[in-house]
């Protein structure tokens, strides 16, 4: 049987109460805590994928979210996955401008983790591509003095899910992402005393490990404290904004 997350909505629901000493009722009321999780989740995310590359660790934070495509170069353009989020990192450029074979070997299901010792092993040619601003991709694709090259190519976000690159017959790019989170609802049955029981059938959980616990719990104490000052509030984001979710 698979260990429960620590950051399950059942799991963080109780933790927050059990601080501020109350039972489930509808004074905090599953559809306040679900807007509540879903705003930390999104502002965890943010927040964590900025801290990259400074912060290696929070890979680990963000691996139910990490994805790894290698994805084909069409007419100069990689269009992004569908769920494509946030950028992590530097993508890479397959620089074999003379066969489409870039790898010695057979690449297994790629991770975070094993992505370089993968590019290593099967001695992949890679080249880091650089992203750049439109004005300055374009500014360095007319220089005749340090023009890109397959050793140093890059690139600009020609669209919110789309790099065009340079040299524009580049074969593939190696892309590490984070993609789009899930709308999480905590499912609950009503009692006639006003408070609730949690109902696993019509929840949809969340997805983070248990090494989240502890910015999802903080930031979500903060939110209850100031739902129970003022129960008109609703810019969570904004209140997460000013004190920081990190």
């Amino acid at each position: 049987m698979a260990v429960e997350s620590k950051c399950s909505l059942n799991n963080m629901l109780i933790s927050v109460l059990s601080v501020a000493n109350q039972e489930q009722s509808m004074f905090y009321s599953p559809r306040v805590y679900t807007d509540q999780y879903n705003v930390v989740t999104s502002l965890l995310i943010s927040a964590l994928v900025k801290s990259y590359p400074l912060n290696p660790t929070v890979i680990d934070m963000l691996d139910p979210f990490i994805k790894i495509e290698i994805i084909p170069v069409k007419d100069g353009y990689v269009n992004l996955p569908d769920d494509y989020r946030d950028l992590l990192g530097t993508p890479y450029v397959f620089a074999n401008p003379e066969s489409t074979c870039e790898c010695e070997g057979e690449m297994e299901p790629l991770t975070p983790q094993n992505f370089q010792v993968q590019v290593l092993k099967n001695k992949c040619r890679m080249n880091a591509l650089i992203i750049y601003p439109e004005s300055e991709f374009t500014l360095r694709t007319r220089s005749s003095y340090d023009p890109p090259t397959w050793e140093n190519p890059i690139g600009f976000f020609s669209g919110k899910k789309q790099i065009k690159v340079c040299p524009y017959d580049a074969t593939k790019v190696a892309v590490m992402y984070v993609r789009t989170e899930g709308v999480y609802r905590y499912g609950y049955i009503t009692q006639p005393d006003d408070t609730f029981l949690f109902d696993a059938t019509t929840t949809i959980e969340s997805e983070w490990n248990s090494n989240a616990f502890q910015p999802i719990f903080n930031a979500m104490c903060s939110l209850y404290a100031a739902y129970a000052k003022d129960q008109e509030m609703q810019n969570w984001s904004v209140l997460l904004s000013e004190k920081g979710i990190l």
